[in-house]
Protein backbone atom coordinates (compact mmCIF):
# COMPACT_ATOMS: atom_id res chain seq x y z
CA UNK A 1 0.00 0.00 0.00
CA UNK A 2 1.59 3.42 -1.13
CA UNK A 3 1.37 6.66 1.40
CA UNK A 4 -0.90 8.96 -0.19
CA UNK A 5 1.77 11.80 1.29
CA UNK A 6 4.63 10.56 -0.66
CA UNK A 7 2.41 9.54 -3.81
CA UNK A 8 1.62 13.36 -3.83
CA UNK A 9 5.00 14.18 -3.56
CA UNK A 10 5.82 11.72 -6.31
CA UNK A 11 3.28 13.04 -8.72
CA UNK A 12 3.75 16.56 -8.18
CA UNK A 13 8.08 16.20 -9.06
CA UNK A 14 6.98 14.03 -11.65
CA UNK A 15 5.09 16.79 -12.88
CA UNK A 16 8.37 19.09 -12.36
CA UNK A 17 10.11 16.83 -14.90
CA UNK A 18 7.59 17.11 -17.75
CA UNK A 19 7.63 20.83 -17.61
CA UNK A 20 11.49 20.70 -17.73
CA UNK A 21 11.79 18.56 -21.46
CA UNK A 22 7.79 20.08 -22.37
CA UNK A 23 8.25 23.92 -22.35
CA UNK A 24 4.95 25.73 -22.12
CA UNK A 25 3.12 22.46 -20.78
CA UNK A 26 0.27 24.18 -18.95
CA UNK A 27 -0.90 26.18 -21.82
CA UNK A 28 -0.29 23.13 -24.45
CA UNK A 29 -2.74 21.64 -22.55
CA UNK A 30 -5.11 24.12 -22.01
CA UNK A 31 -5.15 24.98 -25.77
CA UNK A 32 -5.42 21.15 -26.48
CA UNK A 33 -8.78 20.91 -23.93
CA UNK A 34 -10.26 24.11 -25.62
CA UNK A 35 -10.23 22.56 -29.07
CA UNK A 36 -11.83 19.81 -28.13
CA UNK A 37 -14.49 21.82 -26.28
CA UNK A 38 -14.95 23.66 -29.38
CA UNK A 39 -15.08 20.56 -31.65
CA UNK A 40 -17.51 18.82 -29.46
CA UNK A 41 -19.48 21.87 -28.72
CA UNK A 42 -19.23 20.39 -24.88
CA UNK A 43 -17.02 19.21 -22.96
CA UNK A 44 -15.97 15.52 -23.66
CA UNK A 45 -17.33 12.85 -21.81
CA UNK A 46 -14.52 10.00 -22.28
CA UNK A 47 -10.88 10.98 -22.68
CA UNK A 48 -7.87 8.06 -23.24
CA UNK A 49 -4.94 9.46 -21.91
CA UNK A 50 -1.91 7.65 -23.70
CA UNK A 51 0.97 7.17 -21.91
CA UNK A 52 -0.54 9.07 -18.96
CA UNK A 53 2.34 7.84 -16.37
CA UNK A 54 1.21 8.62 -12.66
CA UNK A 55 -1.79 10.59 -14.01
CA UNK A 56 -0.70 14.05 -13.81
CA UNK A 57 -2.14 15.16 -17.05
CA UNK A 58 -5.53 12.75 -16.48
CA UNK A 59 -5.77 15.49 -12.76
CA UNK A 60 -5.44 18.33 -15.29
CA UNK A 61 -8.22 17.08 -17.47
CA UNK A 62 -10.61 16.51 -14.96
CA UNK A 63 -10.24 20.14 -12.99
CA UNK A 64 -11.36 21.08 -16.44
CA UNK A 65 -13.92 18.52 -17.17
CA UNK A 66 -14.83 16.94 -13.69
CA UNK A 67 -16.97 15.06 -15.00
CA UNK A 68 -15.47 12.94 -17.79
CA UNK A 69 -14.89 9.72 -17.56
CA UNK A 70 -10.98 9.36 -17.95
CA UNK A 71 -8.46 6.46 -18.71
CA UNK A 72 -5.12 6.64 -18.27
CA UNK A 73 -2.54 3.79 -20.11
CA UNK A 74 0.56 3.03 -20.06
CA UNK A 75 3.13 0.11 -19.88
CA UNK A 76 4.60 1.09 -16.71
CA UNK A 77 2.88 -0.30 -14.01
CA UNK A 78 4.72 1.37 -11.35
CA UNK A 79 3.23 5.24 -13.01
CA UNK A 80 0.11 3.30 -13.15
CA UNK A 81 0.31 2.28 -9.55
CA UNK A 82 0.55 6.12 -8.67
CA UNK A 83 -2.18 6.65 -10.70
CA UNK A 84 -4.41 4.64 -8.68
CA UNK A 85 -3.21 5.81 -5.66
CA UNK A 86 -4.14 9.21 -6.37
CA UNK A 87 -6.85 9.31 -8.67
CA UNK A 88 -8.89 6.09 -7.68
CA UNK A 89 -11.52 6.65 -9.94
CA UNK A 90 -9.90 7.10 -12.63
CA UNK A 91 -9.29 3.71 -14.84
CA UNK A 92 -5.67 2.63 -15.36
CA UNK A 93 -4.98 0.19 -18.41
CA UNK A 94 -1.51 -0.95 -18.77
CA UNK A 95 -0.41 -1.77 -22.70
CA UNK A 96 2.02 -1.25 -24.49
CA UNK A 97 2.08 0.36 -27.78
CA UNK A 98 4.69 -1.21 -29.54
CA UNK A 99 1.95 -3.22 -31.00
CA UNK A 100 -1.08 -3.00 -31.76
CA UNK A 101 -2.31 -5.30 -28.88
CA UNK A 102 -2.64 -2.02 -26.67
CA UNK A 103 -5.93 -1.30 -28.64
CA UNK A 104 -8.33 -4.04 -27.26
CA UNK A 105 -7.67 -2.92 -23.31
CA UNK A 106 -7.95 0.27 -24.40
CA UNK A 107 -11.51 0.60 -25.04
CA UNK A 108 -13.28 3.22 -26.15
CA UNK A 109 -14.90 4.66 -28.25
CA UNK A 110 -13.66 8.07 -26.81
CA UNK A 111 -13.87 11.82 -27.47
CA UNK A 112 -10.43 12.35 -27.16
CA UNK A 113 -7.14 10.56 -27.01
CA UNK A 114 -4.14 12.74 -25.72
CA UNK A 115 -0.81 11.55 -26.22
CA UNK A 116 1.74 14.19 -24.77
CA UNK A 117 5.74 12.96 -24.68
CA UNK A 118 4.80 9.46 -25.75
CA UNK A 119 5.55 9.34 -29.69
CA UNK A 120 9.00 9.97 -29.97
CA UNK A 121 9.56 6.60 -27.65
CA UNK A 122 8.18 5.14 -31.19
CA UNK A 123 10.04 4.11 -34.13
CA UNK A 124 8.95 5.65 -37.23
CA UNK A 125 7.34 2.99 -39.40
CA UNK A 126 5.70 2.36 -35.64
CA UNK A 127 4.28 5.82 -35.34
CA UNK A 128 2.63 5.43 -38.77
CA UNK A 129 0.85 2.43 -37.76
CA UNK A 130 -0.16 4.14 -34.07
CA UNK A 131 -2.34 6.95 -35.85
CA UNK A 132 -4.37 4.47 -37.70
CA UNK A 133 -4.71 2.38 -34.62
CA UNK A 134 -5.63 6.02 -32.07
CA UNK A 135 -8.09 6.90 -35.22
CA UNK A 136 -10.04 3.54 -34.14
CA UNK A 137 -10.78 4.47 -30.29
CA UNK A 138 -12.08 7.72 -31.24
CA UNK A 139 -15.71 8.16 -31.64
CA UNK A 140 -16.70 9.96 -35.61
CA UNK A 141 -15.68 13.70 -35.03
CA UNK A 142 -13.64 12.65 -32.04
CA UNK A 143 -9.99 14.63 -31.83
CA UNK A 144 -6.55 13.37 -31.67
CA UNK A 145 -3.77 15.65 -29.65
CA UNK A 146 -0.44 14.82 -29.83
CA UNK A 147 2.19 16.80 -28.34
CA UNK A 148 6.26 15.57 -28.76
CA UNK A 149 9.28 17.02 -30.08
CA UNK A 150 8.32 18.59 -33.53
CA UNK A 151 11.60 20.18 -34.97
CA UNK A 152 10.38 22.61 -37.79
CA UNK A 153 13.64 24.58 -36.87
CA UNK A 154 16.67 24.02 -34.76
CA UNK A 155 16.00 23.13 -31.37
CA UNK A 156 15.94 25.99 -28.63
CA UNK A 157 15.27 24.29 -25.79
CA UNK A 158 18.00 23.94 -22.84
CA UNK A 159 20.10 20.66 -23.03
CA UNK A 160 21.05 18.91 -20.12
CA UNK A 161 24.79 20.63 -20.48
CA UNK A 162 23.19 23.58 -19.98
CA UNK A 163 21.65 22.90 -16.61
CA UNK A 164 23.81 20.15 -15.41
CA UNK A 165 20.94 18.67 -13.94
CA UNK A 166 19.31 15.40 -15.83
CA UNK A 167 15.39 15.75 -13.59
CA UNK A 168 14.09 12.34 -14.72
CA UNK A 169 17.24 10.33 -13.81
CA UNK A 170 17.32 11.98 -10.16
CA UNK A 171 13.09 11.67 -10.00
CA UNK A 172 13.65 7.66 -10.57
CA UNK A 173 17.41 7.48 -8.44
CA UNK A 174 15.10 9.23 -5.34
CA UNK A 175 12.35 6.70 -5.90
CA UNK A 176 14.69 3.95 -5.89
CA UNK A 177 16.06 4.92 -2.48
CA UNK A 178 12.23 4.38 -0.75
CA UNK A 179 11.76 0.67 0.23
CA UNK A 180 8.27 0.60 -0.22
CA UNK A 181 8.90 1.08 -3.57
CA UNK A 182 10.96 -2.05 -4.22
CA UNK A 183 7.91 -4.77 -5.19
CA UNK A 184 6.99 -1.64 -8.09
CA UNK A 185 10.50 -0.89 -9.44
CA UNK A 186 11.14 -5.06 -9.65
CA UNK A 187 7.78 -5.34 -11.74
CA UNK A 188 8.93 -2.18 -13.83
CA UNK A 189 11.94 -3.76 -14.42
CA UNK A 190 10.33 -6.84 -15.90
CA UNK A 191 7.30 -5.09 -17.73
CA UNK A 192 9.97 -2.73 -20.05
CA UNK A 193 12.62 -4.99 -20.56
CA UNK A 194 14.18 -4.80 -23.69
CA UNK A 195 11.80 -1.40 -24.71
CA UNK A 196 13.87 1.75 -25.42
CA UNK A 197 13.08 4.73 -26.54
CA UNK A 198 13.33 5.59 -30.23
CA UNK A 199 14.14 9.37 -29.75
CA UNK A 200 12.01 9.99 -32.72
CA UNK A 201 10.74 13.48 -33.84
CA UNK A 202 9.45 14.81 -36.49
CA UNK A 203 8.25 18.44 -38.14
CA UNK A 204 4.58 19.36 -38.12
CA UNK A 205 4.16 18.59 -41.58
CA UNK A 206 5.41 14.70 -41.24
CA UNK A 207 2.77 14.02 -38.80
CA UNK A 208 0.08 15.74 -40.80
CA UNK A 209 0.87 13.81 -43.41
CA UNK A 210 1.19 10.64 -41.33
CA UNK A 211 -2.10 11.52 -39.77
CA UNK A 212 -4.42 12.40 -43.23
CA UNK A 213 -3.19 8.78 -44.82
CA UNK A 214 -4.11 7.18 -41.35
CA UNK A 215 -7.94 8.54 -42.13
CA UNK A 216 -8.12 11.56 -40.06
CA UNK A 217 -9.54 14.68 -42.07
CA UNK A 218 -8.64 18.19 -40.54
CA UNK A 219 -5.22 18.93 -38.70
CA UNK A 220 -4.08 21.87 -36.41
CA UNK A 221 -1.03 22.82 -34.73
CA UNK A 222 -2.66 24.32 -31.75
CA UNK A 223 0.38 25.16 -29.98
CA UNK A 224 4.20 25.43 -30.31
CA UNK A 225 6.89 26.48 -28.12
CA UNK A 226 10.34 25.78 -28.26
CA UNK A 227 10.78 22.62 -30.54
CA UNK A 228 7.87 21.61 -28.89
CA UNK A 229 4.63 21.22 -30.45
CA UNK A 230 0.57 19.99 -29.74
CA UNK A 231 -1.18 18.75 -32.72
CA UNK A 232 -4.89 18.42 -33.23
CA UNK A 233 -6.22 15.71 -35.69
CA UNK A 234 -9.96 14.77 -36.02
CA UNK A 235 -11.69 11.89 -37.20
CA UNK A 236 -14.29 12.75 -40.11
CA UNK A 237 -18.03 13.32 -38.39
CA UNK A 238 -19.44 10.69 -40.77
CA UNK A 239 -17.20 7.78 -39.33
CA UNK A 240 -15.40 7.20 -42.24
Amino acid sequence: MLAHADVTRWRRDWESVMRHYQPGRDELLAAGLAAAEEVHGRRPERVLDVGGGPGTTAEAVLRRWPGAHVTVLDVDPLLLALTATALPHVRTVRADLHTAQWLAPAGGPYDVVLALMIVHYLPEDRVRDWYAEARQLLRPGGLLLVGDAMRDAPSTAPSLADTGVDPWTAWWTTLAGEPSMAPLLRERATALAGLVCAEFAAPAGWHRETAWRAGFSDSTVLHRRADQALMAFRRPPDGR
